[in-house]
């Protein structure tokens, strides 16, 4: 099954850009993801391989 992982920009306390990324857990939506993070602009896919011991990212 795949895992949503969203990746986008804040900047901290002392004004240093942070690169921030969520990985989902599997089976939530794209349109779920864009309601609990509306600003992010980069959103790929995490597929699970056939042995099941490890992830592809797309």
């Amino acid at each position: 099954m795949a895992r949503r992982v969203v990746q986008w920009e804040a900047t901290n306390y002392d004004r240093e850009e942070l690169q921030v990324i969520t990985i989902f857990e599997e089976g939530i939506t794209k349109q779920a993801v864009k309601q609990e993070i509306p600003f992010s602009r980069s959103h790929g896919v995490l597929y699970q391989s056939q042995g099941g011991n490890h992830y592809e990212f797309k």
